[in-house]
C-alpha cells in the first residue's frame, strides 16, 4: 500500500467513528491570523520564508511534532487522504492548495526526524506534493504559533484543528481533524472566494 500506512488509516477511521460525524468548519473569520515574517526550514533542510509560502493560493495549516503519539498521527493520515483527494480531482481550477504542517518541537523536529516521520506514513512532501513540514528556531516558530492561537508551552496539549484560508482574501476558518477530505478541499476552494 502506498501513502499512509494501513495501521494509521485504521486508527484514523476508528477515531472518526468514535467521534461521530465530522464537525463542520467554524464560520469564516475575517481577516484571520496576522502572518509573521518567519524564516523556517522544511523537511529537506531548505530555508522557507512563511511570507513567500503564503502567496496567492489556498492553504491548510496544522501543527504537529514527530514524537506525538496522540492526535498527530491522525492529523497526518487525514492530510495524506486530503492530498490524495486533491490529486484525484486534477486539474483543479485556480492555484493548487498548499498543506503546511508546522512543528511544535523545534528541538526534536529536525529535518532528518521530520523525514523519518514522513516515511512512516509514506508521505509525498515538497513542492511536487504541495505539502511541506516545517520546523525552525524557537523564536521564529513562536511567532507562527501565536498567530494561529497555538499554546507554545507543552506541545502535547495542542489543538486538533486545521486552519484553512487564503492570504489574499484574508478569509480563514478552522476545521476539526475528523472533517472528511472532500469537505476540506471544498473549504480550500471557498477560501479564495
Amino acid at each position: 500500500m502506498t501513502g499512509p500506512s494501513a495501521n494509521n488509516l485504521m486508527a484514523f477511521a476508528f477515531c472518526w467513528l468514535t467521534l461521530g460525524a465530522a464537525a463542520q468548519a467554524d464560520e469564516w473569520i475575517h481577516p484571520g491570523p496576522t502572518l509573521p515574517h518567519a524564516q523556517l526550514v522544511d523537511q529537506d533542510d531548505k530555508d522557507r520564508s512563511l511570507g513567500t509560502l503564503f502567496q496567492d493560493r489556498p492553504v491548510l495549516v496544522n501543527f504537529f511534532f514527530t514524537g506525538c503519539q496522540a492526535v498527530c498521527p491522525t492529523q497526518t493520515a487525514q492530510l495524506a487522504l486530503l492530498q490524495a483527494e486533491i490529486a484525484k480531482r486534477q486539474p483543479l481550477t485556480g492555484p493548487q492548495p498548499l498543506l503546511l504542517s508546522i512543528s511544535l518541537d523545534p528541538y526534536g523536529d529536525t529535518p532528518a526526524s521530520i523525514r523519518a516521520y514522513a516515511e512512516r506514513f509514506g508521505l509525498v512532501l515538497g513542492d511536487k506534493g504541495n505539502w511541506l513540514m516545517l520546523s525552525g528556531r524557537q523564536d521564529e516558530l513562536s511567532a507562527v504559533w501565536k498567530a494561529f492561537d497555538q499554546d507554545n508551552g507543552d506541545p502535547s496539549q495542542h489543538a486538533s484543528l486545521f486552519w484553512i484560508g487564503h492570504p489574499t482574501s484574508k478569509r480563514w476558518t478552522r476545521a476539526d481533524v475528523t472533517t472528511p477530505p472532500s469537505v476540506l478541499l471544498k473549504l480550500l476552494t471557498e477560501a479564495a472566494q
